[in-house]
């Protein structure tokens, strides 16, 4: 709106200092964006190539002894690693890692529905490899898979 009186220099300068400030604040926004999109693409791809697709990875592990287990019902579960001479901060690593391994074995081998207990017939070893620990009392080694996966069977 133009009333006619010629402005004055303060609020010239003022209106400049307003302007720039904006301008500066939305050239930081779309760098901030543009950096951030950037970033997120390489690490996207970086992720991609370096970490592999663990739920993949553990239907292909346990395909053959879903195989060689009932349809459906309760299987036992021992996946825990030794932690004993530990500090804290590594048995809580070590815990965290045992729980992931044990929700990816549930989803690799369902509708069956894993539990840590030797009371059901079937009782499957998730351990480390080549870290497989001998049969829970009562049961034998029904199949040793490889890998650090073993089936076990009560005995008769």
């Amino acid at each position: 709106m133009n009333t006619g009186a010629p402005e004055l220099p303060e609020n010239r300068d003022r209106s400049w200092v307003v302007s720039r400030t904006r301008l500066g604040l939305v050239l930081v926004l779309l760098y901030a964006l543009a950096s951030g999109a950037a970033g997120l693409k390489l690490a996207g791809g970086a992720f991609r190539r370096s970490a592999p697709d663990e739920i993949s990875t553990y239907e292909r592990r346990f395909h053959e002894i879903r195989a060689a287990l009932p349809t459906r019902g309760v299987v036992g579960y021992l996946g825990r690693t030794d932690t004993t001479g530990r500090s804290p901060a590594e048995r809580e690593a070590s815990s965290l890692l045992d729980f992931k391994r044990y929700l990816l074995a549930q989803y690799a081998l369902a509708p069956v529905v894993l539990i840590e207990s030797t009371e059901p017939d079937f009782v499957v070893g998730n351990f480390d490899h080549g870290s497989a620990p001998s049969s829970p009392p009562g049961f034998r080694v029904e199949r040793d898979f490889g890998d650090g996966l073993v089936l076990f069977r009560r005995s008769p």
